[in-house]
């Protein structure tokens, strides 16, 4: 019995979002890390993307009485000089002239990317999902 074929492909942004909408708990915390690199001499443009959701139950005066880890998923791409132009764009346009906050952290150097994503709640990641629809589309359909 096969469990997946070759041919399976999760995309990875739209998982999260299925998982949002299908997820009863209010109190969903989710952490995405996009790291863009262009310093490997076997795959001189590269990508790390790491996705971490937690659901908890918490009760103000109990603390937390249930936390689950939802999803933790990490996939790495090599992609074309291109791809990495035109996702690292993305997030500069996107995020470059906000403030760093408890939501959006960036750091960039000379030759790596990186930004941050968290949310808190339902409703920031409600807010995540729509507001970096294109990015996360960009990703997901690198690889068809």
């Amino acid at each position: 019995m096969t469990f997946m074929n070759n041919n399976a492909n999760i995309k990875q942004f739209q998982l999260i979002k299925f998982i949002n909408e299908n997820c009863n708990d209010d109190h969903v915390i989710s952490k995405i890390s996009i790291v863009l690199r262009r310093d490997k001499i076997e795959a001189p443009y590269y990508m790390n993307t790491k996705i971490r959701i937690s659901s908890c139950i918490d009760m103000p005066d109990n603390g937390i009485i249930h936390a689950m880890n939802v999803l933790n998923h990490n996939r790495m791409h090599n992609l074309t000089e291109e791809n990495y132009n035109e996702i690292k764009s993305l997030i500069i346009n996107a995020f470059d002239n906000d403030e760093e906050s408890d939501q959006v952290k960036i750091f960039k150097e000379d030759k790596r990317l990186k930004i941050v994503l968290m949310s808190k709640n339902d409703e920031e990641f409600r807010n995540l999902l729509e507001n970096c629809h294109e990015l996360f589309e960009k990703i997901d359909n690198l690889i068809d």
